[in-house]
């Protein structure tokens, strides 16, 4: 459904279905908390055996309410659903909340009412979040609304949340609210049967109360729409992603080597990196990174000081850091002057720089200007281990203003007492606080990852010439027998057309065609099998490669139909892929796989036959811009095989980031492509690049 959230985040006036007096139920808990957090527009309460609730006049329905209702929040029985959808559309309300489960969670019945309850509402333009939600709440003083069941209160601030789980909703308001961290809006998704992710990724876009977005995720709604709205938003503010079901298998069944080394948590990985959105593994590093965003200035680089009164913690930091590739280099002499004047001749002035227990709140704070203002650091990271003679406090108070201050953020980490720590939330205007050093490095290094999408360019992908007309005849009379895979001359045809550079190649059906074909490529040639059951061609021993002579090639053949006769290979419809042979080139994979939910994914790595044991490959979803396609390029680990390496010269890049470019647009424009190798593309010293083998599974969308 299109159209604005605004009568759902911040409407003038909200009627509850099923209001009640009674504390413990949804209806009442609802009701409770609108008037408690003091909304600022009206509130109808909806109950035909109450005559009033919370003092205020109930209406026996929502067509008796007198005024217009921009939001009805619906915490009626299931059964009762209906009506009451049929009456806020003929009510004319702007949104619902259906709060009400029992719908697709629980089976068939529950999946069928809740379509058909949906479809009236689409049809009736009517924006709704649920059901089988906690609802969702607005801090903006000019709203105040909290139109959940929650027990525990948001605090106001600065980050908007959307939670697939309600009960987790709660969990991370509850963290936050110990923390001292707050939200400006809060929406539980519920069974996202109109109001989804994308949709609120939208609202929030360009709302100046929501600079953070974070949102925990089971399932994305659509995720090809998802990543395309993500790498606008990520340029304008931080998206912070917890996304479950890392570990559900999803590509065991997959033939294609593409398909085998897809896990099921690629696509996640790839939306994210081609979106700009920071994945995080728990809610602690949502909430530490989303405040630490919402507080600070973005670093302008990698470059860390660390400030410390106990090396052993600043060590832990150190190590963090450098494996998340930020960078701790030595101060300037000029800082390191300004603080070996200060401090005792045992502290240490390079860099972390251990200024002893005995440091005060004063040395702290001057200690933190000196580094902040050497050129040569991005970030600072302070940490306090419990002070023996100064309140953590105090500490806090003296570096607050120096932070404030300074134009590059800073992070303090404090290694206190749980009583400590409640003292530090009443600092006002501190920074994030950190629990630990490589909570803070953690933080850190997602901003560093931030403030470099935000400055990436805006960039679409590739579109390419093709006859995708011949492409679908040829893909179309294989899926009109069923689906699989190509017949061998049907793939390097597809590749052919979709431009990709391939080593001259015929055909055979018979021994006779095998010596024709291989007389007229001028030059040695490779002899593979092909046909029904011949997948990994290798492992059947159906492949022989720089056969220079008629006698060679005949040998080859005898030998292959040996060995195809001896693995079971029926003989109908066997033939032979007869191409020209090159040598000297690096083996580089290329390859799709349609991953449910995802849509295409594509990969690039090293390729040969030994491309499942290195596993050395990276994937991106198929919406690919060409900065995507260099960075799956250069994120392959073996990258110096190619490049170069002891004395090796090296080879070109770019028809292997091209060939990606032109893989992505094949794949968006042929749905019925489920899976694609090819492997190997061979890449040659001095440029140029040829494919020679390749597969294609079709299967119907």
């Amino acid at each position: 459904m299109a159209g604005s959230l605004d009568a759902l985040l911040r409407p003038r006036s909200v009627a509850v279905i099923g209001a009640s007096n009674r504390r413990k139920s949804l209806g009442g808990m609802v009701t409770e908390r609108l008037f408690d957090f003091r909304f600022t527009g009206k509130i109808f309460p909806v109950n035909p055996r109450q005559e009033a609730i919370h003092s205020v006049k109930a209406w026996p329905s929502i067509l008796d309410v007198p005024d217009p209702v921009d939001c009805a929040i619906v915490v009626v029985p299931r059964d009762a659903v209906p009506a009451a959808i049929d009456q806020c559309i003929e009510k004319g309300v702007g949104a619902v909340i259906l709060i009400t489960s029992g719908f697709r969670e629980t089976g068939e019945e529950g999946r069928r009412l809740e379509e058909e309850v949906f479809a009236k509402l689409k049809a009736a333009g009517i924006r709704a979040i649920g059901p089988n939600c906690m609802g969702l709440l607005n801090t903006s003083p000019e709203v105040s609304l909290d139109a959940t069941f929650t027990p525990v209160p948001a605090l106001p601030g600065p980050i908007g949340f959307a939670s697939q789980s309600g009960a987790l909703g709660v969990v991370v308001l509850g963290i936050s609210e110990e923390r001292g961290i707050g939200f400006s809006q809060f929406v539980s998704l519920g069974n996202k049967a109109d109001v989804t992710e994308n949709d609120l990724l939208e609202a929030w876009e360009d709302d100046p109360e929501v600079p953070v977005i974070t949102a925990y995720l089971e399932s994305f709604a659509d995720a090809p729409g998802f990543l395309r709205i993500a790498r606008r938003v990520t340029r304008k503010k931080p998206v912070i992603l917890v996304k479950a079901g890392r570990t559900e298998a999803g590509a065991r069944a997959a033939s294609s080597h593409t398909g085998a080394l897809a896990s099921a948590d690629t696509g996640t990985d790839a939306l994210c990196r081609q979106g700009g959105v920071l994945r995080v593994d728990t809610v602690e590093e949502m909430l530490d990174t989303a405040w630490f965003l919402a507080k600070a200035p973005l670093p302008a680089g990698p470059r860390v000081g660390i400030l410390t009164n106990a090396g052993g913690p600043a060590i832990l930091c150190a190590d963090r850091l450098g494996e998340l590739g930020l960078e701790i280099p030595t101060l300037g002499e000029a800082t390191r002057k300004v603080l070996s004047d200060r401090l005792p001749p045992e502290a240490a002035t390079g860099n972390p720089v251990d200024i002893l227990p005995s440091a005060t709140p004063e040395d702290f704070a001057a200690c933190l200007a000196a580094m902040l203002e050497d050129p040569g650091i991005d970030a600072v990271i302070s940490i306090t281990v419990t002070p023996p003679l100064y309140p953590a406090r105090d500490v806090l108070e003296a570096i607050t203003p120096v932070a404030r201050r300074a134009g590059k953020p800073v992070l303090p980490v404090f290694m206190v007492p749980a009583a400590a720590r409640r003292e530090l939330l009443a600092v006002e205007d501190a920074p994030a606080l950190f629990r630990a050093p490589e909570d803070a490095a953690g933080a850190l290094a997602r901003a560093v990852a931030h403030a470099r999408n935000a400055a990436r360019p805006a960039e679409e992908p590739r579109e390419f010439d093709r006859d995708d007309a011949e492409i679908a005849a040829l893909l179309g009379r294989t899926l009109e027998d069923g689906g699989g895979y190509l017949p061998q001359e049907d793939v390097f045809r597809v590749l052919e057309i979709a431009g990709f550079p391939l080593a001259p190649w015929r055909v055979a059906g018979s021994r006779e065609e095998v010596l024709a074909a291989a007389a007229e490529i001028e030059g040695p040639v490779v002899l593979k099998a092909v046909g029904p059951g011949i997948v990994h061609k290798s492992d059947l021993g159906g492949v022989a490669l720089d056969l220079r002579d008629e006698a060679a090639v005949a040998a080859a053949l005898d030998r292959m139909e040996e060995a195809l006769d001896g693995a079971g290979i029926p003989r109908e419809g066997r033939r032979w892929l007869v191409q020209a042979f090159r040598a000297g080139g690096r083996e580089v994979i290329l390859g799709a796989h349609r991953a449910p939910g995802y849509g295409p994914l594509v990969m690039c790595g090293l390729g040969g036959k030994y491309v499942e044991v290195f596993r050395d490959v990276q994937f991106a979803m198929a919406d690919l811009t060409p900065s995507d396609a260099r960075e799956m390029v250069r994120g392959i680990r073996g990258l110096a095989l190619l490049t170069g390496t002891r004395g090796e010269e090296g080879v070109d890049l770019a028809p292997l980031e091209e060939g990606l470019e032109r893989l992505a647009a094949l794949v968006r424009a042929h749905r019925e492509i489920a899976e694609l190798d090819v492997n190997p593309l061979l890449l040659f010293p001095g440029g140029g690049a040829a494919v020679v083998d390749g597969r294609i599974r079709v299967a119907a969308d």
